[in-house]
Parts: structure tokens; sequence; C-alpha cells
């Protein structure tokens, strides 16, 4: 194709997006301009608004993947929506589902959204800018000459001083912050920088900041100076108080408050000289990144009101290491990780651990791994046996116990010294099948009816070695080897563990977090999964007819035939009845 017929595609493409425009703004009975656009491929308009006249340009050379780039004339005060630059945020491309065989339709319905959102943000800037204040750390971002900077403290309104340190020998320096008396972060302390001055303030309201092309001054210091209450003053002495008589580079952190909750963070940088705020010193803006463990749980969708539990896992192999990291992720703040057992080769396909653990302790592994994959996490590892761990265990300081050994006999054996205590603690008991036939997890409270004895029956309530809820007939062998009886092992994949552990960990959250199914008392209660069993019948192996029951059984249903009477473990006493 030649060059002709490219520019002439093109043209034809942003016509035909005009048209768009052209026929919904009439709808609309919105005047409708088109404009000249020096920039190839770009649909420039002026719409007049009730208050004003927009211009506004359209990307026409977009895949329409999302809404096409949408840029206005930089506006002579801040707008809400709008950058310094004048680039208009017409979505945040959550949800949004485009025909791509319409683009001219798409043209002319963000022109539409941008229209309406500028009239909207001219508005408020009219009503006190309280919505660009909503979003005035997005606008910060793109003020000239806005560095990156990571806050490692809380924004909770409490006006102190911090330590500051910039990480200069780079392209664009970027800046760090933390508490006065806290662990510096990893990068600070390999790059040995050294530490500065900074102030955070909480204000109550904050002057507008610059708009195109005006910069970032003194004047802007000088006019959150002027905000200070007669405590924050104090700290501001602080921060210019007396140090050698030489120039000296500091930073001012302040947080409004954001009518639509919580409060916006944003920073300077600037210079200062014989306890003066130097004014021939340039002023950087910064561009706040939350680094704190609230911030960062409550943004990648962790509870806040999990930081405070406790939990303790028994086990902490395949499915138990599921467990601890699907509780840390889910906000759980204190884990407990009992197993006696090392990290080894035999563990890396299907374990969350690194390879790097290998010959470490499992719970020492999930430390080191988890702490610091999620901040504000606390794990305490204890390398030993679970039943040397209970001896000692003082139970009322857990919110609930998980055990995931695999190991009936001893499971059972923790389920009955468990039950009937004064207290209310949810127990979770977790098994898998060997190759693909699937998972179980058994609910119980320390306290009423219902334990894992009562699966240990037979249909006429009698005392068995096998699980009622078994998906395997007992008495067949599953275990293989590879290098002789010491690395006996029972197959099962890491696709299966996963499931699990994901399942059992849901199982304990919806009874900490007090989530009935159904209107279904959360005590006790039975969940599965049912796998394909290929891989089993492929070994001979015989299922049972709950195996082929299941797949068509609900939770609800399963969980009243397995525990539809007290079995002699776990009967309520006459004194409680």
């Amino acid at each position: 194709m030649t060059e002709a017929a490219v520019e002439s595609g093109a043209s034809t493409k942003v016509d035909a997006a005009f048209e768009a425009v052209k026929n919904a703004c009439s709808l609309h009975g919105i005047e409708v301009v088109r404009l000249d656009s020096t920039v190839p491929n770009s649909l420039a308009v002026e719409l007049t608004g009730a208050t004003r006249k927009w211009s506004i340009y359209v990307d026409c050379n977009e895949e329409h993947l999302s809404l096409p780039a949408v840029m206005t004339d930089a506006p002579s005060t801040p707008l809400a929506h709008v950058s310094y630059n004048g680039s208009v945020c017409v979505d945040d491309g959550q949800g949004l589902s485009l025909d791509p065989n319409r683009p001219a339709d798409i043209v002319a319905h963000t022109v539409l959204k941008a229209y309406n959102l500028l009239e909207h943000s001219a508005m408020d800037a009219t009503m006190g800018h309280e919505e660009f204040f909503n979003e005035l750390e997005g606008y910060w971002l793109h003020l000239p000459g806005s560095l990156r900077a990571r806050a490692y403290f809380e924004v909770d309104g409490n006006s102190r001083m911090l330590k500051a340190f910039v990480k200069s020998k780079q392209k664009l320096p970027k800046w760090f912050f933390v508490e006065r008396d806290a662990e510096v972060p990893w990068e600070v302390q390999r790059e040995k920088l050294e530490g500065l001055r900074a102030l955070y303030v909480q204000l109550d309201t904050l002057d507008l900041p610059p708009a195109f092309p005006d910069k970032l001054t003194t004047e802007f210091i000088d006019s959150v100076h002027q905000h200070l209450s007669p405590e924050q003053l104090k700290l501001w002495e602080q921060l210019l108080g007396p140090s050698k008589n030489t120039p000296k580079q500091l930073a001012l952190l302040i947080s409004v408050p954001r009518q639509a909750g919580g409060s916006s963070l944003v920073g300077v940088a600037f210079g200062a000289y014989r306890g003066m705020v130097d004014k021939k010193a340039s002023v950087t803006p910064l561009t706040m990144r939350r680094h704190t463990p609230n911030y960062m749980r409550e943004r990648g969708g962790a509870s806040l009101d999990l930081l405070g539990k406790h939990v303790v896992v028994l086990g902490a192999g395949a499915v138990g290491g599921v467990v601890v990291d699907t509780l840390a992720a889910a906000g759980i703040g204190k884990l407990t990780v009992v197993d006696h057992d090392e990290y080894s080769e035999d563990n890396v396909f299907r374990h969350v651990l690194s390879p790097l653990f290998i010959e470490t302790g499992k719970p020492i592994g999930l430390k080191l791994e988890l702490e610091r994959r999620y901040p504000g996490l606390s794990i305490t590892p204890v390398c030993t046996t679970a039943q040397k761990w209970f001896k000692t265990a003082d139970l009322s300081k857990y919110d609930g116990i998980v055990l995931a050994f695999g190991a009936p006999s001893l499971e059972r054996s923790f389920s009955r010294v468990l039950k009937n205590k004064r207290f209310d603690l949810p127990v979770v008991f977790t098994w898998l099948e060997a190759l693909d036939l699937g998972g179980h997890s058994i609910l119980m409270s320390t306290k009423g009816p219902g334990c894992l004895e009562c699966v240990y029956r037979d249909d006429e309530g009698q005392p068995a070695l096998a699980p009622r809820t078994s998906f395997l007939e007992p008495n067949q062998p599953v275990t293989r080897n590879l290098t002789g009886c010491a690395g006996a092992f029972v197959p099962f994949g890491p696709i299966q563990a996963r499931r699990t552990g994901l399942m059992a960990a849901e199982h304990l959250l919806s009874a900490i977090t007090e989530i009935a199914v159904g209107g279904q008392s959360r005590y006790p209660s039975y969940r599965f999964w049912v796998g394909e069993g290929l891989a089993a019948a492929r070994h001979g192996l015989r299922t049972t007819p709950w195996f082929r029951a299941a797949r068509t059984t609900l939770p609800e249903d399963a969980t009243r035939l397995v525990f539809s009477r007290a079995c002699l473990h776990c009967r309520v006493p006459k004194e409680e009845a």
C-alpha cells in the first residue's frame, strides 16, 4: 500500500469519526465545530458548553481495545480529572467492553464523555475544587519535574518529623520516607544513603497547585507554612532548625482530607539555608507511592479487619503451605506455623516455597518468604512436632486452627483433645486424596456438636477406620517411591494441593468472619472438591460410591449427611444441653 493510500485511509477514519461526533452532539443539543488538527490521525473539535467552549482532541489511530486518548487545552486553573498538560481522564478502564468494529462510534462516545467530564469539572472549580482535591495525587504526578517517592509511614493525620533518603545516582532521583525509629528499606541499606530531614503535616485545606505553564515554587511552601497550627509550627522549626551553616535539602509532605474518603498525600523537596527556605533553590514535586501495610492491604483486596487475627497452621507441607499463603494474602496479620520437617528437593514442584529454602525448616522458609511478600504479616515459626507444640500451647490466644497433616490417626487424636473446650474456636481439618480424586475440609468448633470423629463411622453410625467421605476404597496401596522405602510418598500434584489448601483456608475464613452459607450454621460443615479420577483409574484404583455421588451433592447436603447426629466424642454434655 502506498503512503498516499495510508494517509487517505487515515483521513477517511477521522472524517467518519467527526460525522459520528456531530450526530451524537446533535442528539444532545451540543454545538460542535471541527478544528484543524496538526497531529496525524487526530480529530480536533470545539464543543460549546454551559461553562465555556471546549477544544477536544481525540486520537483516532487507536485499536479501540480501550477508549482513545483525549486532550484539551491546558486549563488556566486546575480541573478535576484533567492533568497539568491537559490530558483528560475519561475512564478508568475497569469493566470496559468495546466493539472494535465501530471505531467512529467509540470516538463519539469518548468525546461526549470528555465534554460532560469537563463541564462537571468546571462547575467543581467554582464550588471550591472539592472533586479536584479528591484527585490531587494524579494531578501532582504530572507537574513539571515530579519525582517518584515511597512512603513507608502511615498517613494517619498525626503531624511528625520523618527520616528522608534520596537515591540520586540515577537519571531520575528516588525518595524514601520512613519513621525516625523504623528500620530503613533494604534499598536504602544497600545504597548506604544518608538521612535527611522531612516533615509530615495534615492540613484541612491546601492552596491550589500551579496550572500550566507555571511550576511549583517556594510560594507554595510559604502558603503551606501559613496554614500550620502552633504545634505544626514547632515541627517546622525542627525541620529548618540549626545545622551546619551550609545549604541543605529538606522535604515537606502534606496530606489533606478527601471528600470521597481517606487523605491525599503529596510532597515537595526544597532547599534551606541558615534556618530559612532557600528562595534560590529549586522546588521539586514528589509523587508519593504508599508502601505501608494498611494501604497495600486495602488496595490489594486484603481485609484490614483480619490484620489483628492470629491463626495457627499445623502442618506446612504442600497443602499447609498453601493454607498459610492464602490466609496471609487474605489479610490475617499473625500466623503460627508448626512443622518439624525440613523443606527438600522432593517438595519443590508442589510447595509454595522456592528451592532457595531447601534444607531449611518449612516454617522458617515460610516466614522468610511470606513476610517479605505481605507487608505487616508476622509469622512465628515452630520447627517441632504438633504434639510437642500442643503440650504448652495457649489456645485462647488464637482465632482459628488449621490441621493439614494428611495423617488420619494424628488428626483424629487432635480432634478428640480439641473438643468441648470452654471457648469457641474454629478448627479446620483438611486432607488430599491420592492422584486426581479430590480434597476435603472439615470445619468444627471446640465447643458444641460436630467433630472429625463424626466422619470416621459407617452408615450405621459405628466407628470405622476410613472416613465415610473417602473417595478411595480402603485397603489399596497408593504410595510410590523413586529411591527406595525412605523416599515413599503419596502421589498427588501441585494443582490438587493448591485447590485443597485454598478450600481449607476459605473454610476457616468463613468461620472467622462469621459468614454462614445459605443461612445455615457455620459449625460444623464439610466442603470438598471432586476430581476427574482419570489418573486414579489408570492406576487401577477403586473409588467409593461417594466419589460418584459427591459430584451432584451440594456442600450443605453433604454436611447434613455427615453430621446428622453427634458422635460419642462431640455429644453436648448434659449440663450444656
